[in-house]
């Protein structure tokens, strides 16, 4: 693709703990791209991505993004009184958008996850699969131009994993990075960058 870059990561180092975790990553993705990378259990996978987003500094190259992120965290975290349509609300609420534009993205956004027969529901009443697509709405909220899925498959039965396909085939507006271990339903998601590397030297 010939336009900017939305992430572009130039020898980015990770280390956790005092321990060097993966070999130097170079990589770029562009609108309408889409990434995977595989990494075995410690191999610094949620590392990256709480890198990327800005949630932990970067200490070793450099990392620029365009535009806004929709992020995916492993390990989601709600509050959990709320129903889904009122959280996704109170989020969009902290933007610009008028608010005909806001109604129409949370429609969207629980639409694309076959979420809106729990529209009404309490986040904290939904099972483990359920939460993980009300994940998935929250990062899609909005159509960011750049999307960070860590792991995006865990909880999702064959029902979910088809409108996370379907998403990810829709959003023509964003760039796409997944992380996920090899061999458990993300092969297919999107063509294959680069494969996460342990250290040579710990």
């Amino acid at each position: 693709m010939t336009s900017t870059p939305v992430l572009q990561v130039q020898q980015l180092g990770l280390s956790r703990g005092g321990r060097r975790l993966v070999v130097p990553l170079d990589l770029q993705l562009s609108v309408g791209e889409r990434g995977l990378l595989f990494g075995g259990n410690g191999s610094g996978k949620t590392t990256l991505m709480e890198t990327l987003c800005g949630l932990l500094p970067v200490t070793e190259g450099s990392v620029e993004h365009q535009g806004r992120i929709g992020y995916v965290p492993q390990e989601p975290h709600f509050p959990d009184h709320l129903t889904c349509k009122d959280y996704l609300n109170q989020l969009h609420q902290l933007g610009t958008a008028p608010k005909k534009q806001r109604a129409d993205d949370v429609c969207q956004a629980l639409d694309l996850f076959q979420l809106q027969n729990h529209a009404k529901d309490r986040i904290g009443s939904l099972s483990r699969g359920w939460r993980q697509r009300m994940n998935l709405a929250r990062a899609w909220l909005c159509a960011p131009e750049l999307l960070l899925l860590d792991e995006p498959q865990t909880a999702l039965d064959p029902s979910g994993m088809q409108a996370l396909q379907g998403a990810i085939e829709q959003s023509q507006t964003s760039a796409i990075l997944i992380v996920a271990p090899q061999g458990v339903g993300c092969d297919d998601l999107a063509p294959l960058l680069l494969e996460l590397q342990p250290a040579a030297s710990a």
